[in-house]
């Protein structure tokens, strides 16, 4: 203890002694001090030229090494896939009917007809390949022969399209033997034009067939024998080879558009004849696409579904329609989106697409329907448009803010009052929190979603220091009167504020400074940033602002306007309401209070029972990311995700299970992790379903291929061709997106060496960390036993989020640990005394429980930016506490004196500083953005419980087991002190002087072991050794 004593009266009385000569050099040279700490912080701007923004979700809360971006990267280079969903829920009544179906054709038209720059959705969308090829060779023939029928002319070519029905009887040895010519020698495009019939297949070809289901055409409006539960798909792979590889590799592939519409390939004719006898049939029966011939169950696609006794589907409320979009390779990304949730960026036509995307969607006005869009960019957009749209708010706050901050620094009169010595207080802030982001910069950290959060920190502890600064001003003035000279006072009050703001600083610096080890990049950048941007603000606090203080007294002394400098009062203004008169009478009312019992016992029973809350409260909130939370109530997108919840609840995420390079004997591995699969549907157990192309394709060599088992296929030779013919074949088609080949994929040849595949993999739905974090270790835990390649893993974007909900708790609670230390540290270092120490650090722990536990009862989850806020409250809750136990060191005479003495010297800088930040935030109550509310909870709270502990459960405790020193023992007046200067002692000593509240140098007594001398240690034994005739004495010093 004596050890920690010597290095803080050595640090501390040499911090005095630096602030008061400081503060004297300043205030002769306030101009120079402006200029130089101007074109210093002016320096940090050259950061800017690094300056970068980062809001991507995965580069933001999880590790760089995590998992997820391992396999990301990855998947940029193996299997770059930029597909962006846009999807609407069409709600009414009951939308099976004729009516609604027409609405929804005329819908699905207007969005067709989008035109982005000359780029519509079929240049920009998604496509697979067409599952039935004969069929859409069946509808060429009949537009050809349509075609023909209206010109009456016949084509000079044999027309081989009309061979096809004989081909498709004839069994191809037959083929072979009859047509041996055509075999020898492959049919090119050149020698006939049959071909050039499928050039032109497109999407909007399909929707303007309209002539399908005539009468007499004997075609069946809807084909159920093919379509329907007992459909199977003839294998169209008994035609020739070569005809059959020249139809697949020329036909056209399909948009990705999923709606009830594909029951009548988007057809007008067929949609408006229809009848609701026909919807309910399609919709219970088909299980094919008849527009993809895709497998498909149509009532997923329903919503609010009733179902009859025999459990058919009667009527539905909703119903879900989508478009899929790709945004092509080469395409110049734009990261649209402030949330930092954003994992899917895109360029501008697809944003742009997607903006009329939302406004068709929701300015459709039909009679009781509802359509609510869901588009790849809504996310970003309404985060950043909430954000946006509540700087307003913040702008409202920050004006209360100046408003009482220039209220609080000065007198209610034209002359005393300081507007502008506030505007330089807060452009000192700004200075400080520039200097942050442009220092960061330069270190390569990048400025991300949360650093929004950082003007709130940066006014909240720059004003308080602020506060304290002018409290200290006019403590000095109380206590020595007019004076001193100008630079001498400035000096003194300078040299008892300087040492407060430092340790508060250092505490805050340090305790962010350690938030940097955290494995969150987003959380260490703002760490870095916060760190630096305080510091900035402390230089300038006692330079830059200090220097404008001792201008703006000069302005006084001269007689000059507040408001207008270059007018000079001739008669001084009236006395003036001033706010120290109403600090002076809560502290009469106050001491009373201090002083009882009572007072004390419900001061800490209160304080108990919000311990007690915030212990329960701590224990039973939910750690819990779900981006969706951060979504205003009343946005388009956060009603579109309540009524999917609500009308949708069997879908969950679908996650995709990657391998890197593998061949035939990776297929055991294959068998293997498809068997621990259906294991885990079969129990129902994290994995509703899974979509794998292996199983599929075992399928396919059974019925059409004549092998019995797998094993007989998984050689060199079998499997590539028949991997081969399966991706060209009516069932496999859909999983050719599932590969990437080392090579041109050729129908008719055996494939290439295959880089990666994947296949799907359905999770059922989770309602927190405790169910999906264990489902996706169970299913990564599956993939790497069964060792399908040397690089094999599941991914999914919704991955970063889960695992940000893996590391964000440990994170929250190490942080505030780590932070905890530091300002022990720190503080026990300063002020060197255990008991203030730990106080202080009770404090703290208390309003951090309460924080939390509190936050649990106002509907809030921990969360990222919840987490976020958590560790900002340490800074300004150990401001609280720490100014006021620091006060308190320094003052004399019995417990309930020093208390009370602290809280009258810095308790008002204290009260200024937590209410300024209260604020400028209140305005944010009324926000609709999740991230303000956050913020507005979580600083109401920390303003609140760290107040309450500051200035009243710590002198409360004070009162009670505060440290008393040797010179403490006694209530009798102070009968030495510290010299400051000769000036000041020869002020000082005047017959006017009034009765000083404490502003002894502590450091400078315990140093030089001094004794205060009062009634009771006038009578020690020592200290009557050092008296000669009465009435004069001795010092000892040293001893």
């Amino acid at each position: 203890m004596a050890f920690l004593q010597r290095i803080s009266s050595f640090t501390l009385s040499g911090m005095e002694e630096g602030f008061y000569r400081w503060g004297k050099f300043l205030t002769r040279h306030p101009g120079k001090i402006i200029i130089l700490t101007s074109f210093l912080f002016a320096l940090s701007g050259v950061g800017f030229i690094n300056y970068r923004q980062e809001y991507e979700a995965n580069h933001l809360w999880i590790p760089s090494n995590s998992s997820f971006n391992i396999h990301q990267k990855y998947l940029e280079t193996n299997f770059r896939e930029k597909l962006r969903h846009n999807v609407l829920i069409y709600k009414s009544d009951n939308i099976l009917t004729p009516f609604h179906i027409q609405q929804m054709y005329e819908l699905h038209k207007k969005i067709l007809s989008i035109n982005v720059r000359g780029k519509t959705f079929n240049t920009i969308c998604k496509r697979r390949p067409v599952a039935n090829i004969l069929q859409i060779d069946k509808r060429r023939r009949r537009r050809r022969r349509r075609e023909t029928s209206r010109t009456k002319v016949k084509a000079p070519q044999a027309d081989l399209v009309e061979t096809f029905d004989t081909v498709k009887e004839t069994k191809t040895d037959d083929y072979v033997n009859n047509n041996s010519e055509i075999v020898d020698k492959p049919i090119s495009t050149d020698d006939i034009g049959f071909w050039d019939t499928y050039d032109d297949y497109d999407y909007e070809d399909d929707v303007e067939d309209t002539d399908a289901g005539e009468e007499g055409s004997g075609r069946p409006r809807i084909d159920f024998d093919q379509f329907g539960p007992d459909s199977r798909i003839d294998d169209d792979r008994d035609l020739p080879a070569d005809i059959y590889c020249g139809i697949v590799t020329t036909v056209k592939e399909k948009c990705v558009e999923t709606n009830l519409l594909e029951i009548w390939k988007f057809e007008k004719d067929l949609i408006y004849s229809t009848t609701q006898e026909e919807i309910i049939d399609a919709v219970n029966l088909l299980r094919r696409s008849p527009w993809s011939s895709h497998e498909v169950d149509f009532v997923t696609q329903l919503g609010g579904v009733e179902r009859n006794a025999t459990g058919h589907v009667v009527s539905a409320t909703a119903a879900r329609m989508y478009w899929g979009i790709e945004v092509p390779k080469d395409a110049i990304l734009v990261k649209d989106g402030l949330g930092g949730v954003d994992l899917n960026p895109g360029d501008q036509d697809s944003l742009d697409w997607e903006e009329e995307f939302i406004n068709i969607s929701l300015n459709t006005s039909v009679p009781g329907v509802t359509v609510y869009p869901s588009a790849a960019k809504s996310f970003g957009e309404i985060n950043a448009e909430t954000i946006l749209f509540d700087t307003w708010r913040m702008v409202g706050g920050y004006s209360l803010m100046f408003v009482y901050t220039m209220l609080m620094l000065g007198r209610l009169n034209t002359m005393e009052v300081k507007l502008y010595l506030s505007v330089a207080g807060l452009v000192s802030v700004g200075m400080g929190l520039v200097a942050g982001i442009g220092l960061a910069s330069l270190l390569g950290y990048a400025y991300t979603p949360i650093h929004s959060a950082l003007p709130f920190l940066c006014l909240g502890i720059g004003i308080d220091d602020m506060f304290v600064i002018v409290q200290c001003w006019f403590n000095m003035k109380r206590s020595e009167g007019n004076n001193l000279p100008l630079d001498e006072s400035v000096g003194i009050a300078l040299k008892h504020a300087g040492v407060s703001v430092t340790i508060t600083t250092l505490t805050d610096v340090f305790a962010f400074g350690v938030g940097a080890v955290t494995r969150m990049p987003g959380l260490e950048s703002f760490c870095v940033c916060t760190a630096i941007a305080l510091g900035s603000i402390y230089i300038l606090q006692i330079t830059w602002f200090t220097a404008f203080l001792s201008l703006d007294e000069k302005r006084i002394e001269s007689g000059r306007d507040g408001l207008i400098p270059c007018y000079v009062h001739k008669n001084p203004p009236s006395p003036s309401w001033e706010p120290s008169n109403l600090v002076t009478k809560f502290m009469q009312i106050y001491k009373k209070c201090l002083a009882s019992h009572l007072f004390k016992g419900l001061v800490i029973l209160f304080s108990l029972t919000c311990l007690g809350f915030g212990i329960w409260g701590s224990i039973l909130i939910k750690q819990k990311f779900d981006p969706v939370l951060i979504l205003p109530k009343d946005s388009y997108l956060r009603k579109w995700v309540d009524l999917n919840d609500k009308l949708f609840p069997a879908g969950g995420w679908s996650a995709n299970v990657y391998s890197g390079p593998i061949n035939h004997t990776n297929m055991e591995n294959f068998e293997r992790l498809e068997q621990g699969l259906q294991q885990l549907v079969d129990n129902q157990d994290h994995i509703r379903s899974f979509d794998s192309w292996w199983r599929e394709l075992k399928n396919y060599a059974r019925d059409f291929k004549n092998f019995t088992s797998w094993t007989d296929f998984t050689n060199e030779e079998d499997f590539p061709l028949l991997l081969s013919d399966f991706l060209f074949s009516t069932d496999g088609g859909r999983f050719r997106i599932n590969f990437k080949f080392d090579g041109d994929l050729e129908c008719g040849k055996p494939t290439p060496p295959i880089k990666a595949s994947k296949f799907s993999v359905a999770f059922f739905i989770f309602d927190g960390p405790e169910e999906h974090i264990p489902a996706k270790q169970t299913l990564q835990a599956l993939v790497s036993e069964a060792a399908i390649s040397d690089t094999a893993f599941s991914h999914v974007k919704i991955y970063a989020a889960w695992e940000t909900d893996e590391i964000i708790g440990t994170e929250l609670w190490r942080n505030i640990g780590l932070a905890i230390m530091a300002v022990a540290i720190v503080t026990l270092i300063l002020i060197a005394n255990i008991q203030i120490c730990l106080l202080v650090i009770v404090c703290v722990l208390l309003t951090l429980t309460d924080i939390v536990g509190f936050l649990h009862f106002w509907n809030m989850t921990i969360d990222i930016i919840s987490c976020v806020s958590i560790v900002l409250a340490i800074g300004l809750c150990v401001d609280y506490s720490v100014h006021v136990a620091h006060a308190y060191l320094v003052s004399q005479g019995t417990r309930l004196e020093k208390s009370m003495n602290a809280l009258q010297t810095i308790g008002p800088a204290v009260f200024n500083g937590g209410f300024t930040t209260f604020l400028a935030l209140v305005l944010l109550g009324f926000s609709q953005s999740q991230i303000f509310l956050t913020f507005f909870k979580v600083f109401i709270l920390t303003v609140s419980f760290g107040l309450f502990h500051g200035l009243v459960l710590l002198p409360v405790l004070l009162t009670i087991i505060g440290p008393l020193g040797t010179e403490e023992d006694s209530s009798a007046p102070v009968l030495g002190s510290s010299a400051v200067s000769p000036q000041s002692s020869a002020a000082s000593s005047g017959q006017n002087s009034p009765t000083k509240f404490g502003h002894k140098n502590m450091a400078f007594i315990q140093e030089c072991g001094l004794e205060v001398l009062s009634a009771e240690n006038l009578d020690k034994p020592r200290l009557k050794s050092m008296f000669g005739k009465k009435g004069s004495w001795d010092v000892e010093v040293g001893s």
